[in-house]
């Protein structure tokens, strides 16, 4: 029994519609009214861009005066990288504050270490318009490469993300606006140039021990801690919200390896929820749902379907 049609024509299960109802509910908590609201600027997200520029920026220097050794600057500098990514996300979502231009500039500046040349508004159309409204579907969420494969090829994929996003970019070449497809090619130049000066100049150990290996190891940590291991493969949102991503075991070593965000299943039902959020919100939504609905995982290895 169907209750509704997609927008391609296609049947709707009447539990993805029963889902959605209770989602919409909660939203519309007058109880939650506020927690909803994004502030002017997030001071716990600014806060976390402050960190990761500021140490980014110490423990590199300290090194180039051999004050640390390079174990510890790859390791420091891709802990600082890895935290860049949450105010480029919250930006994405316009999280970060209700001021949009605040949005664009503090998320393009976040991206720069972890994705030199890319900017709020193209990680936008990958995250927000793909990836979150095509959660789970082969042919059109970006992310699902990331789940798939020998664990090789997985890894390969977390390292070299920015490669499989590109091809994407290029995939939807034509339906994208020209001023994005501008901002596109002038981030990749960006891009290709940051390489082609720190492989060529003199200074090329430094590049790959304060930069290069550091953003690598970083963006393995992000796609297994928020995309591999809240997914499960095969799951799409659109036929089941709910069981198309989990919530991680809350334990206070998950809480602060995720920067405070275990429960990603919040995160995929209320996308603009700032991420300091979303255990208020999660108190109410665990009374709502099923038990039964809800997929719960752990830190090592991902969600089943």
């Amino acid at each position: 029994m169907v209750t509704g049609r997609y927008l391609n024509g296609g049947e709707l299960p009447m539990e993805a519609v029963e889902q959605r109802k209770i989602i919409k509910a909660v939203r519309n908590e007058p109880a939650l009214a506020e927690v909803f609201k994004v502030p002017i600027l997030s001071l716990p997200t600014s806060l976390l861009f402050v960190v990761f520029y500021v140490g980014f920026g110490a423990t590199t220097y300290m090194y180039l005066q051999g004050a640390i050794s390079w174990p510890l600057v790859i390791v420091a500098n891709a802990i600082f990288i890895y935290i860049s990514f949450t105010p480029f996300h919250e930006a994405v979502h316009r999280s970060l504050s209700r001021v949009n231009w605040i949005n664009e500039t503090l998320g393009t500046m976040s991206a720069q270490l972890l994705l030199p040349g890319f900017n709020t508004s193209l990680y936008r159309y990958l995250h927000v318009l793909q990836h979150h409204q095509h959660t789970g579907e082969a042919d059109a969420d970006p992310d699902v490469p990331f789940l798939i494969g020998s664990v090789f090829t997985r890894v390969a994929r977390w390292a070299f993300l920015d490669v499989l996003w590109v091809r994407y970019y290029v995939g939807a070449w034509t339906t994208r606006p020209v001023a994005e497809r501008v901002r596109f090619s002038v981030g990749v130049l960006i891009y290709i140039s940051v390489l082609v000066i720190g492989f060529t100049s003199s200074f090329i150990n430094e590049f790959l021990v304060a930069f290069v290996v550091p953003c690598l190891l970083a963006r393995i940590a992000l796609v297994y801690l928020f995309a591999y291991i809240h997914h499960p493969h095969g799951v799409e949102q659109r036929v089941n919200p709910v069981g198309a991503t989990g919530i991680i075991e809350t334990t206070k070593a998950n809480h602060w390896l995720m920067l405070g965000q275990s429960r990603h299943l919040i995160h995929h039902l209320y996308p603009g929820l700032p991420w300091y959020r979303y255990a208020e919100v999660w108190s109410v939504v665990r009374e709502k749902f099923p038990a039964s609905l809800v997929k719960w995982g752990g830190f090592w290895g991902r969600i089943s379907a």
